[in-house]
């Protein structure tokens, strides 16, 4: 299970949601007071709440966990690393959304943080994954058909 490079790639996913929690993902400069927002809390008075990024990224991460668990399902395993892949693309773009509507509401800049970053790592490696399903998916029907 863990074996499988792909198991490895989702992993780093999983390592990459956690440390997403850690890291903010902008900052704000209004004169001299400086804001973060981050998946835990918004720094600013006049903010929204942070609990839909908290709950898509659980949401995701347990879905990556399930992903790991599927390696005799490699079909469906595809399609789920697919669809994993489109749901974050979504959530990253949530998030730049927010950023960027918190600095409209607070009159400043967004200076996106380590946690902005940190959110395009798991793109890459479920690319990667998705990539080592379908490649192992092919070697094994290559050999079903030798036989």
């Amino acid at each position: 299970m863990l074996q499988r490079i792909q198991s490895l790639y989702l992993l780093a996913v999983i390592i990459a949601y956690v440390l997403l929690f850690f890291f903010p993902i902008a900052e704000f400069s209004v004169d001299t007071t400086v804001n973060y927002f981050s998946l835990l809390r918004i720094t600013s008075a006049n903010s929204n709440s942070t609990y839909p990024f908290i709950i898509a990224v659980a949401v995701l991460c347990a879905a990556v966990l399930v992903c790991i668990f599927m390696y005799k399902k490699r079909t469906l395993q595809i399609k789920m690393t697919a669809i994993i892949l489109l749901a974050h693309i979504a959530l990253v773009a949530a998030m730049f959304y927010a950023a960027d509507t918190i600095a409209k509401k607070l009159g400043a800049i967004a200076v996106y943080d380590t946690g902005a970053y940190l959110a395009l790592i798991p793109m890459v490696f479920l690319v990667l994954a998705h990539r080592a399903i379908r490649k192992d998916e092919k070697m094994v029907r290559s050999t079903d058909r030798i036989r």
